[in-house]
């Protein structure tokens, strides 16, 4: 008897957790060259103290560096890295909600609607900030270095003890936890509240305009809250920083303020609202998709 509650156990989570991976891994297919091109350019006004506009700056990189070590750069950890984000993420994203919503007193859950998205969103952002947080370092290296180099050879020279290689390309790592944090919460939170302010029933289908709508308006509060961070961390983790590597989180804020003024926050944010944008229209009908699917969808 226990033998076969086993077997539907397992086949119950055992289904949701390879369908959403396919999904997952179908999505950076269709949408990671664009992603990358916004990523790499947005974090590159973050790192450079530049007077250029997007154009200009794209345009140089072109000149400078031609399509693959220019606009590209960063390409081969980029596709590594979403690889394996969006083979975890979206099992993630979907059952960890569900897990909390069924873990909670329903009288939270009542009071909070939400309270189940925001702690699956703090729950994802720390485990993915402690497994890709060496990829994330390679990447944002590769994107902001002027010459083409072999980056683990430059880190493990630089550092020549082991250890030391370690924390090297785990630099940024408290910067990357707190922009997750806030990255996902807000997201999960937002995308949650938004998706069903359209919707008569928890099982309704988003049309195209609502997507569209939706993708638009979980970009906004996304830009404003997490693009602060995200520049902090890019100056950890950008190949000149080391006027940021051994400063606290709040000394980097100030750094940046004063190396850049308040828009070096915000610096790239054109480039990050276009990206999410992108992101959000290929997420927002796979995350209702999924979640009429397999989760518990939740009409507030």
């Amino acid at each position: 008897m226990s033998e076969s509650i086993y077997i539907v156990s397992t086949k119950k989570y055992l289904k949701p957790i390879i369908e959403t991976q396919i999904i997952g891994l179908s999505r950076v297919i269709v949408g990671l060259p664009i992603d990358h091109v916004f990523d790499r350019f947005k974090t590159l006004v973050q790192a450079e103290n530049t007077q250029l506009s997007i154009q200009q700056l794209f345009k140089e990189t072109y000149r400078r560096n031609g399509v693959l070590k220019g606009i590209f750069a960063g390409f081969s950890s980029q596709i590594s890295i979403q690889l394996f984000k969006q083979y975890y993420r979206w099992p993630m994203m979907i059952l960890i909600p569900k897990y909390y919503k069924e873990l909670l007193p329903q009288s939270q859950i009542e009071n909070h609607p939400a309270l189940h998205k925001g702690l699956a969103g703090a729950t994802i952002a720390i485990f993915e900030s402690l497994v890709t947080c060496p990829l994330e370092r390679i990447k944002c290296q590769l994107m902001t270095q002027h010459k083409s180099k072999s980056i683990i050879k430059q880190l493990w020279k630089n550092e020549h003890q082991f250890s030391h290689f370690v924390k090297n390309v785990y630099t940024g790592m408290e910067a990357m936890i707190l922009k997750q944090v806030v990255s996902w919460t807000n997201y999960l939170y937002w995308d949650h509240k938004i998706r069903y302010l359209f919707k008569e029933s928890p099982n309704q289908a988003l049309t195209l305009q609502q997507i569209a709508m939706c993708s638009l308006l979980t970009a906004i509060p996304n830009i404003l809250f997490v693009q602060p961070f995200d520049s902090v961390k890019t100056a950890y983790q950008m190949e000149n920083n080391s006027n940021y590597k051994q400063l606290t989180i709040p000394q980097a804020f100030l750094k940046v303020y004063q190396d850049k003024g308040f828009k070096g926050y915000y610096a790239g944010w054109q480039l990050r609202l276009s990206q999410f944008i992108v992101q959000a229209a290929l997420s927002t009908p796979v995350m209702d998709y999924l979640e009429r699917l397999h989760g518990l969808p939740n009409d507030f």
